[in-house]
C-alpha cells in the first residue's frame, strides 16, 4: 500500500480515473461501419457470391491492403445476413449459412479441416483427414452450409505453409465440387500468387474478383467521396457531444489523407487515439489531432518529424505531390 495513502483514499483515487464513459465513446466511433460506396459494392459482390451457392463454380476473391476494410465488409455482410434470417434456430439443430475461418501464418491440409468443423461448433475434431472430410461434408448437408469464408488466405504463400499450398488448394476445390456452396477468399492482393500454378482453381475465382482500395484525392471526384466519408464521422462525433474541428474542412481533409493515406483502419485509428487522449469535454481542436497522429507514430517530439496537423499549407499540399 502506499505510504501516503489510506485504503479509503486510494480506493477514491480508482474511482476518480475511471474513464469508462470515455472508453464506451471511443468504442462505439470504432464499432462504427461506415457504409460508403466501394464498401458497399464489396457487399454487394459477396451477396452476389452468396446467391450462386449451388453450383461448383461459386468462387470469390476479395482482395485490399491492410486497414481497407475487408474483414469489416465480410463480417458486415455476415451479420445483415443473419439479421435477415429469423429462422435459422429450430429445437433440433440450428442451421449455419455462413462459416468463417481465418488462416495462421501456418495452414495445413489436415488443419483447415479442423477449423471449419471447429467453426461449425462440431464435436468432432480429431481422426485422420478422410474421416473428417466426411465429416465436413455431413456438417454442410444437415445445417445447410451456403458460403465458406476463409480470411487472410494470403498465409497461403508464407514460408511454412508452401509444402502445404497445393493440398491446401486442392481440400478447397474438392470442398466446392462436393459441398456446393460458394467460397470467398480474403486477404491481401499478395495472395493471388497462390493460384498461379493452380488454373483450374484460379479459373473459378476469376469471374468474381473485388479489392477494396484506400481513399483517394486524385481527382474531384475522389475528393468528395473521401470528404462525405468524414462528415459521416463529424455526425458521429457530434452525435456522442464531442465538439471537434470539422474533419472534412479544407483544412482537415488533406492532412488526415497525408496522416492516413486514405485507409480506413488508420483514420479510426487516429480518430480514437485523439479522443483517448482528451476529456470528452474538451473541444478537438488541430493541436489534439496533431498529438493524437504523434501517438500513433510514438513520436513524443512534434517537431522531430512532420506532422500534418501542425504544418503549413505549403508543406502539406507539397507532401501530397509526392504520394
Amino acid at each position: 500500500m502506499s505510504k501516503s495513502m489510506n485504503t479509503a483514499e486510494l480506493a477514491n483515487l480508482y474511482e476518480s480515473i475511471d474513464d469508462v464513459g470515455q472508453k464506451e465513446v471511443t468504442k462505439r466511433i470504432q464499432d462504427a461501419a461506415i457504409l460508403h460506396p466501394e464498401f458497399k459494392k464489396a457487399m454487394r459482390a459477396i451477396r452476389y457470391a452468396h446467391s450462386m451457392h449451388g453450383s461448383k463454380e461459386a468462387g470469390m476473391i476479395l482482395t485490399g491492403l491492410t486497414g481497407t476494410g475487408k474483414s469489416t465488409a465480410v463480417q458486415t455482410y455476415i451479420d445483415a445476413y443473419l439479421a435477415s434470417r429469423p429462422d435459422l434456430e429450430t429445437d433440433e439443430l440450428t442451421k449455419l449459412p455462413i462459416l468463417k475461418v481465418k488462416l495462421t501464418g501456418r495452414p495445413t491440409y489436415k488443419g483447415l479441416h479442423k477449423q471449419i468443423l471447429l467453426a461449425a461448433d462440431h464435436v468432432k475434431v480429431s481422426g485422420d483427414s478422410t474421416d473428417l472430410y466426411e465429416c465436413i461434408k455431413t456438417m454442410v448437408t444437415e445445417q445447410g452450409v451456403e458460403m465458406l469464408i476463409i480470411d487472410e488466405f494470403q498465409h497461403l504463400l508464407s514460408e511454412q505453409a508452401r509444402i502445404s499450398t497445393r493440398d491446401v488448394l486442392n481440400l478447397i476445390k474438392n470442398l466446392m465440387d462436393d459441398c456446393r456452396f460458394t467460397c470467398l477468399l480474403a486477404g491481401l492482393p499478395e495472395g493471388l500468387e497462390a493460384f498461379v500454378k493452380h488454373d483450374e482453381l484460379r479459373q473459378r475465382f476469376a469471374m468474381n474478383r473485388f479489392q477494396l482500395n484506400p481513399f483517394s484525392i486524385k481527382d474531384q471526384a475522389s475528393i468528395q467521396e473521401f470528404k462525405k466519408y468524414l462528415e459521416v464521422y463529424d455526425k458521429k462525433l457530434k452525435e456522442e457531444g464531442i465538439r471537434s474541428i470539422s474533419l472534412a474542412s479544407k483544412f482537415m481533409l488533406p492532412r488526415i489523407y497525408l496522416a492516413t493515406l486514405g485507409l480506413p483502419r488508420a483514420i479510426i485509428g487516429l480518430i480514437s487515439s485523439t479522443l483517448d487522449l482528451n476529456d470528452i469535454g474538451v473541444p478537438l481542436t488541430k493541436h489534439h489531432y496533431a498529438k493524437g497522429y504523434s501517438r500513433i507514430f510514438l513520436d513524443n517530439d512534434l517537431t522531430s518529424t512532420f506532422n500534418p496537423f501542425l504544418s503549413q499549407d505549403v508543406a502539406v499540399f507539397k507532401r501530397l505531390e509526392e504520394q
